[in-house]
Parts: structure tokens; C-alpha cells; sequence
């Protein structure tokens, strides 16, 4: 599940359609999640949800959910997604966001390797905690269904620690959340690419 609902209010303008490294976020985001083998993938739309919808033209297959409620915070469409994947036979959900541009593939595979029966909830860690992207169980699927507000999966998994299978990963910590934290993204990717 890549969830791309926000409303980017304190970025200005939609982030999950900022381009790294010649795609769009949302676009980098499910077609990572696709070839890490996740099916089926659901991405969650609330804001903007006609041109983020466009930027995901061609990424297949996708299901596409629209949150209507984007605005009351994050649980929102997390419910929203988890809905969909409820439907499914789905044995976990695994959960993404559209404004981590160092999350790949390889990234998601990583967490992938450590889920298993035993270790059900498998989450990324970096900076001193742990977060997104995470994999839960679906025995955990009506639980975080009961998330309100802004609380979203880290809250919930941070309040779950004991039960949490940790898998560093560095790529993670990096988000984006001002048109500043795009300059310099986009300043570190062309000095990389150019080998500077």
C-alpha cells in the first residue's frame, strides 16, 4: 500500500509529484513496490487525486483508492487502503509512502526477507526509531483500523515495539516535506549522477 493522500500543505504544491531521478514520487513508489513482487499494490489517493491518478498512467497493475476523507489526517487513508486490502486474501499489508525518495525495490525486498510466521510485524529503522515502510500481519488489520486523526502506522508501531521485527534501513529516514528538502534532493542526485 503506498499511501499519497496528503494535501502537501506545508510543501505548496502536490510532493507526491515532484520528480527524482526522472520519475514522478507516487510513480517511484508504486513501481517499487511492484517489483518487489507486493500484489496486489493499492495506492491511496485523497488530494489532488485526478493529477497524482495521471502521474501513475501506464504503472500496472494498481488498484486505486480514493480517500474522501484525506483531510481529517493520515489514519484516514490508512483505513482507507487497509479496507481494500481486507478484501483480499492478503496475508499482510505492507505500508509505504509516496515522500521517501530513497525507497526502493531493494529497499522493500529487504524487509520481505525478514517476514515470515514468526516476525509479523516488520518495520524500517533509522534515526533511533522505527517506521515506514512496515509490514504488519492481517491479524493487526482490525486494530489499525480503530486509527483516528494523524495517528498512523509509526504511532501504532512505536506503541507495539516489543513485537516489532527491526530491519535498518537508512534510505528511510529521509523525507520530504519542503520545497528545500526538494532542492537539496535534487542537488545530491545530480552530483551523485554526475560523479562529483
Amino acid at each position: 500500500m503506498v499511501l499519497a493522500a496528503g494535501g502537501s500543505s506545508r510543501f505548496g504544491s502536490p510532493k507526491q509529484l515532484v520528480v527524482f531521478a526522472g520519475e514522478t514520487l507516487v510513480a517511484r513508489a508504486a513501481r517499487s513496490a511492484l517489483e518487489a513482487g507486493a500484489n496486489p499494490v493499492i495506492v491511496v489517493l485523497g488530494a489532488n487525486a485526478e493529477l497524482v491518478r495521471a502521474a501513475l498512467d501506464g504503472i500496472e497493475p494498481l488498484t486505486i483508492v480514493v480517500n474522501s476523507e484525506w483531510e481529517t489526517g493520515l489514519a484516514s487513508s490508512l483505513r482507507a487502503g487497509l479496507a481494500e486490502a481486507k478484501m483480499t486474501d492478503a496475508d499482510a499489508v505492507f505500508i509505504s509512502l509516496a515522500d521517501q525518495p530513497h525507497v526502493d525495490s531493494e529497499s522493500f525486498r529487504a524487509l520481505i526477507a525478514s517476514f515470515n510466521k514468526e516476525h509479523r510485524v516488520v518495520a524500517a529503522s533509522y534515526s533511533g526509531t522505527v517506521g515506514v515502510p512496515v509490514i504488519i500481519g492481517r491479524e493487526h488489520f482490525d486494530e489499525l483500523l480503530q486509527l483516528q486523526g494523524d495517528a498512523g502506522a509509526g504511532q501504532w508501531l512505536r506503541s507495539h515495539r516489543s513485537d516489532v521485527t527491526e530491519v535498518p534501513l537508512v534510505a528511510a529516514a529521509e523525507d520530504l516535506d519542503t520545497p528545500t528538502d526538494v532542492q537539496r534532493l535534487q542537488r545530491e542526485y545530480f552530483l551523485h549522477r554526475d560523479g562529483a
